[in-house]
């Protein structure tokens, strides 16, 4: 996100953003900050929840993210410099751009303002984000939360997907809109039904994915595919002391990070005793990023709280990359070429860790059920056989083959609109028919209704028919038979 901001303010745009505190995001020259200071509490309490007795269901976790945007969105409303800025009848905004998924109530600012309405998926593509921008395409849908929904190749798997999709649009109905339509009415003052009709006026979203990387999506105009965005950003250099330590790695390096201090607070117990004894029987240089305190460091093992992910990544000597399989680090590993070893552990990285298995670049491990032996004949598979980093190649040749840079591509879909005053033929014209309509079910109940009628009454012709004639020929069989007396 930053880097959209930053390209788009020099480009000429004027900006005002609407962000957590500065240690989340940093200034941006040029640009209107308002800091809600509030959300670094939220954020701390994220941390410090207690996942895995908590998270015992769908509806369980559900309920725990519609807490969180909802606390999200509210905390956002009633900032005072928020508060400010709807207040001031000079104040005029063309476009409107936010995390589409979950943030309901924040689209009052597109009405507000009669502004364009622009969304970024940060987690990609899933049936609330094709819902949105009219993308109705039950063939392709995809979970909000991908834990126990399958490929979909056999009928009875497709029959379990149809409900586990129906289930969670009945969690979407029922858990995650009545809190953010609340909100919508409380700070906008505006009916519910207007936020239902905003859901259907996205100009545009960008989606943090790419085909080559997985899935082919049947998009519609205003999504667009912008994974690696952030790529655009120059990395963080090297440390000397890493530089060295990477540089020196004769049989070559493993990059191993779960990327979030608050997932290292509730990995499984013995996983990092598991993965330190596993390093220690590898020839291979191993960097971990982990907040944890490691006994035994040694010459071969560099530990820190954080590392350089992309730098690491583009080193030549740097050959799998074991991680949690997070969208970002498909991305960059993808980028770069190395191949992973994915230990998934919540939300979309499950489905993630499937589809990078099925292109032929990794392997995957369960992470509630680490062996030792398993996870060291794993890593020298991936190490040894040349065909994961062979794949890796390819998919990198696939994903970095574009005609513009995933950054050029959002910015100038983002003008697109404003040249545009908001580009409403993108949109699909489902958004403004009813599902009836858009399946033409009214079409086929009128055209079965009358081909079920005639069915009907010529069938009522012919048994009619057949029993007059059954029973005249019962008449004059009686007729025929002489009486014996």
């Amino acid at each position: 996100m930053c880097g959209l901001l930053c390209n788009l303010v020099q480009r000429g745009h004027q900006l005002t953003v609407i962000s957590a505190p500065v240690s989340y995001m940093g200034d941006i020259e040029g640009v209107q900050h308002i800091r809600v200071e509030s959300l670094k509490k939220l954020s701390k309490d994220l941390e410090e929840y207690d996942y895995e007795t908590e998270m015992t269901s769908k509806w369980a976790e559900a309920s725990f993210v519609a807490d969180y945007f909802y606390n999200c969105s509210k905390l956002i409303l009633e900032e005072p410099g928020v508060r400010s800025l709807l207040q001031n009848a000079s104040a005029q905004f063309s476009m409107v751009i936010l995390e589409a998924a979950h943030t309901d109530a924040l689209y009052g600012f597109a009405k507000h303002y009669n502004a364009s309405l622009v969304g970024i998926s940060a987690f990609g593509g899933a049936w609330n984000i094709d819902f949105l921008a009219g993308n109705s395409a039950p063939s392709v849908y995809e979970p909000m939360s991908a834990l126990g929904f399958s490929r979909g190749l056999s009928l009875v798997e497709k029959m379990k997907n149809l409900i586990f999709i129906s289930e969670e649009r009945l969690v979407e109905r029922f858990i995650y809109l009545p809190g953010q339509i609340e909100l919508y009415k409380r700070y906008f003052s505006f009916e519910a039904s207007s936020l239902h009709e905003i859901r259907k006026k996205f100009s545009l979203i960008l989606l943090n994915q790419h085909f080559s990387l997985g899935r082919v999506r049947s998009n519609v105009p205003n999504l667009v595919e912008v994974g690696g965005m952030h790529l655009s950003q120059k990395p963080e250099p090297l440390s000397a002391e890493l530089q060295v330590f990477l540089d020196e790695a004769v049989h070559g390096a493993i990059y191993f990070s779960m990327n979030s201090d608050m997932l290292d607070k509730w990995l499984p117990p013995n996983m990092q005793k598991t993965m330190l004894n596993a390093f220690a029987r590898l020839k291979q240089r191993v960097v971990w990023r982990t907040t944890f305190q490691t006994p035994n460091e040694s010459n071969n093992l560099y530990v820190r709280p954080w590392h350089p992910q992309r730098e690491i990544l583009n080193h030549p000597n740097v050959k799998l990359y074991i991680t949690q399989v997070g969208l970002l680090s498909i991305i960059e590993a993808s980028y770069y070429a190395v191949p992973m070893l994915c230990i998934p552990a919540y939300f979309d990285q499950f489905k993630n860790a499937d589809r990078l298995e099925r292109l032929g670049m990794a392997k995957t491990l369960d992470i509630y059920a680490l062996d030792l032996e398993e996870v060291v004949e794993t890593i020298h598979e991936l190490l040894n056989n040349d065909s994961y980093a062979k794949n890796a190649k390819k998919l990198s040749m696939r994903f970095t083959d574009q005609p513009m840079t995933p950054m050029e591509t959002a910015i100038w879909w983002t003008e697109y609109v404003l040249r545009h005053n908001g580009a409403d033929h993108m949109r699909i014209v489902e958004q403004d028919m009813s599902l009836m309509q858009y399946y033409s079910v009214d079409i086929f109940s009128v055209l079965f209704g009358r081909i079920g009628l005639t069915a009907l009454i010529v069938i009522f012709l012919g048994y009619t028919v057949v029993t007059i004639a059954l029973r005249t020929t019962q008449y004059h069989l009686r007729l025929s038979i002489p009486v014996v007396t």
